[in-house]
């Protein structure tokens, strides 16, 4: 298993205007939820040292941490995939040639860009809906269609940088059969 502990260490960095815009995209994002997720540590501590010191933890502490979870993780997800950093088994295809092991991953990238698409088209209808509706969350009465449409542009990106990868493996695999 051959693993790294950057993400950016260039062998991998989508290159030319769009490569770029498109990782700058994913970066950003990517820190976003970074952001998110350091905001919702420090309400955790504080509602830690409420509910421990003064017996007074802050309300819809859990449902902030529901939300902002989802979020921040949607916004990691397209960083992951334009650098390829998901978990894979590759205990079989390892004894595939080059060619056949890219047309695999081309055939993955598809299948991530499929879902992501799909996934896009949902969470905004369900976003719609919450509007429509008047949907809020139990406690602090927030509006469901709020995290739900921060949720769909982290998706799209998904898709992108999955496009990305899937012309990224196919031109190797051509590559790979032309040598």
């Amino acid at each position: 298993m051959n693993e790294s502990s950057s993400v950016t260490d260039g062998s991998d960095a989508p290159s030319g205007v769009v490569g770029r815009l498109l990782a700058w995209g994913c970066e950003g994002l990517a820190l976003a939820g970074g952001l998110i997720l350091l905001l919702l540590m420090g309400l955790s501590l504080a509602s830690l040292l409420g509910r421990k010191l003064f017996a007074a933890p802050l309300q819809g502490d859990i449902e902030l941490m529901e939300i902002g979870m989802a979020v921040a993780v949607a916004a990691f997800l397209p960083l992951c995939e334009l650098h390829g950093k998901h978990i894979r088994v590759e205990s079989f295809t390892l004894q595939l040639p080059a060619r056949g092991q890219h047309l695999l991953d081309a055939f993955a990238h598809l299948l991530c860009l499929l879902a992501a698409l799909l996934l896009a088209w949902r969470t905004s209808l369900q976003a719609w809906d919450n509007f429509r509706y008047g949907d809020v969350s139990i406690l602090l009465s927030i509006p469901l269609w709020i995290p739900l449409l921060l949720i769909v542009p982290c998706l799209l990106l998904l898709a992108l940088a999955s496009a990305w990868q899937v012309g990224r493996h196919w031109a190797a695999s051509r590559a790979a059969a032309a040598a």
